[in-house]
């Protein structure tokens, strides 16, 4: 997972492998809580599914070759931190928000195997499986930051322009964050640990949202200092010459290369690369000009 930048002053860090791994605050509040309640082996263990479960992602991410700047360890997961989601392809990302999950599987049949070799007793495996697989499925739930927030985000730059896709994905996130907390308040009585986790939901998402032209800029740069592949899908848009140029960058998708259609005042057509848009926009510093100025 990602979340916004910025540790908490209660964080703490280690490093791993060159990592720095910090484990937040709200990892502390659990392990207070588990000394309290005498739960301290257990909260060590969900230490360490955490850091595997973001260690998957980590090892995933480095095949791909993303740059990795760090780890922080939450009570329901964890975050890994990198400036590349949203610049890659979108398979990658689907392969890396996937690694966490499936290491917890991969954990499951460990703990199952410990156990037909009687390493474990029945009690301890059942804790383990369930601790992983409660892990597994809540952050596959479509959420941001979560893992599954993070593979909806992807599927739907398949079908939409990525500022379109950031608007919906984090608008859905938003709400089953929400949705989240008011089941943590009311489904099954209080749950005071999942409604801490979902208003760190909400927050995530809401910053996220709030930040989303941020992210949106890191796309169009990233577009314009490289070029896409060259089996790369041909997406034609068409617009009017009174169209701006920062309205018609909102309709760029990724993994695509754009033939942009400019019709003028007349009714023809005229073509133009995307490599123009960018020029115009970043080095030309013309953002609210209208396309009929390209062609003209």
């Amino acid at each position: 997972m990602s979340t916004p930048r910025g540790w908490s002053p209660l964080s703490s860090f280690l490093s791993l492998q060159g990592i720095r791994v910090r484990i937040h605050s709200l990892f502390w509040l659990v392990i207070f809580s588990s000394v309290v309640t005498g739960q301290f082996l257990e909260v060590i263990t969900l230490f360490v599914l955490v850091l595997i479960h973001e260690l998957g992602h980590v090892t995933v991410a480095r095949s791909c070759g993303w740059r990795m700047s760090g780890i922080q360890l939450l009570p329901f997961g964890g975050v890994a931190h990198t400036d590349e989601w949203g610049t890659v392809p979108a398979r990658e990302e689907v392969a890396v928000a996937l690694a966490g999950p499936f290491h917890n599987v991969m954990m499951v049949l460990f703990g199952y195997v410990f156990y037909r070799m009687g390493w474990w007793s029945e009690e301890w495996m059942q804790y383990f499986v369930r601790g992983n697989a409660l892990m597994a499925g809540f952050n596959l739930l479509p959420v941001y930051p979560l893992d599954g927030g993070r593979i909806l985000q992807a599927l739907l730059s398949y079908r939409f322009s990525y500022r379109r896709t950031l608007t919906m994905s984090l608008a859905c996130s938003l709400a089953g964050a929400c949705l989240i907390l008011l089941w943590s308040v009311w489904g099954r009585g209080w749950d005071l640990n999942l409604s801490v986790i979902a208003l760190f939901l909400v927050y995530s998402n809401w910053m996220a949202f709030k930040q989303r032209d941020y992210q949106y800029m890191r796309f169009l740069m990233k577009r314009s200092e490289s070029t896409v592949s060259a089996h790369a899908r041909i997406v034609r848009l068409q617009v009017n010459h009174d169209e701006t140029l920062v309205s018609v960058l909102k309709r760029l998708q990724k993994e695509a290369y754009h033939i942009v259609m400019v019709r003028d005042s007349r009714g023809d057509w005229s073509p133009l690369p995307e490599e123009a848009l960018f020029r115009r926009f970043f080095h030309e510093k013309k953002p609210d000009c209208r396309m009929g100025d390209l062609i003209a």
